[in-house]
């Protein structure tokens, strides 16, 4: 199998994200489908207990895929900007598909909210917020519908101010709970989340500044909030 920028799996297929193309496996590892919608997607996701994956570009692009009948079912035109490499995730009952997006400019991040079924936009938080900016989330079984987020303040002239986790109920928009972390530690978690959004290719970590580092602990962004 081609060493691949992202990569993820369940019991039934496997997806491999070159940039340019998204290779579909099937349980034995015989090529299924090649994808070709659009360029530079590096990164998938499957829905829970489904068949369905979401593909997103850093140029501005999502798929949506039923492997089961190897087809697109949607493909959505986010921006036009490119740099789209923040975090995205399926809510743990596959209501809703959650993408931090950039559709203003590189230094403004919103949450977009869509459909889990349809994949039509509902809602868009923090599209007017300029000092909060977003970069990863992540749920968990218990608390289906709030995410827990890592993102940075801006400070004084639009800088860096705090880096922070907190957590995010989707439905109500809600943004509580933020705990302040340090840059130092900020940015551990973003690269080390970016590393695993790629599924944690080899491809993926040579590009990725934890490259550098001996020893790369696991962490995540609830193990942060609950230890901070």
């Amino acid at each position: 199998m081609k060493k691949f920028w992202g990569f993820c799996r369940n019991e039934h297929y496997s997806v491999g994200c070159s940039g340019g193309t998204v290779y579909v496996y099937g349980s034995k590892g015989e090529e299924l489908a090649k994808f070709r919608h659009f360029p530079y997607a590096y990164t998938a996701i499957f829905k829970p207990n489904s068949n369905i994956i979401a593909v997103k570009s850093t140029e501005g692009f999502l798929g949506f895929y039923d492997l089961d009948s190897l087809s697109l079912i949607k493909k959505i035109t986010v921006t036009r900007l490119g740099a789209q490499d923040e975090g995205f995730a399926f809510t743990p009952d596959g209501r809703y598909f959650c993408n931090i997006e950039k559709p203003v400019n590189s230094c403004q991040t919103q949450l977009g909210i869509y459909d889990g079924a349809s994949f039509e936009k509902t809602n868009t938080l923090f599209a007017d917020e300029q000092k909060t900016v977003l970069e990863e989330l992540e749920f968990y079984g218990c608390e289906t519908h709030v995410a827990y987020v890592l993102g940075f303040m801006r400070g004084g002239g639009g800088a860096f101010g705090y880096g922070f986790v907190g957590k995010l109920d989707i439905e109500s928009g809600a943004l509580t709970d933020i705990r302040t972390i340090g840059e130092e530690r900020y940015n551990y978690l973003r690269w080390y989340k970016s590393w695993e959004m790629s599924g944690f290719t080899e491809k993926s970590l040579e590009w990725n500044p934890l490259n550098k580092l001996n020893n790369i602990g696991k962490t995540s962004i609830k193990a942060v909030f609950c230890a901070t």
